[in-house]
C-alpha cells in the first residue's frame, strides 16, 4: 500500500539537505553585494597621492569612482591619462 506520511518524510529530509545551501547561497550573495557596493571616502575632484607598486606613485585628480577602484587623472608628460588605484591605496599628499 502507498504510505503518505513516508513521502512526506523523504521530502522533508530533502528540504533540510538543500536548507544550508540556501542560507550560504543567501549569506555569499549578500556579502558580494557588499563588496561591489563599498563607499570610498573620497569624492570626484579630490586631489590624492596613488602609492602602488605596479602603477608607481603618482599624483592626481579623481575622475571617475567604480566600486573599490579609483580613477586617478595624472599630470604627468603623458598627457593625463587616467591610472586606477584601490581606494585604500590613496591619500592625501598633505
Amino acid at each position: 500500500m502507498f504510505d503518505p506520511t513516508s513521502r512526506y518524510i523523504v521530502q522533508m529530509r530533502v528540504r533540510r539537505v538543500f536548507a544550508p545551501a540556501r542560507t550560504l547561497r543567501r549569506i555569499f550573495s549578500r556579502a558580494a553585494k557588499q563588496a561591489k557596493t563599498t563607499t570610498s571616502p573620497f569624492k570626484v575632484g579630490d586631489y590624492l597621492a596613488g602609492d602602488d607598486p605596479f602603477n608607481g606613485s603618482q599624483e592626481g585628480v579623481v575622475a571617475v569612482i567604480k566600486g573599490s577602484t579609483i580613477g586617478l587623472r595624472t599630470v604627468v608628460p603623458t598627457g593625463g591619462t587616467v591610472v586606477y588605484y584601490d581606494y585604500r591605496q590613496l591619500r592625501r599628499p598633505w
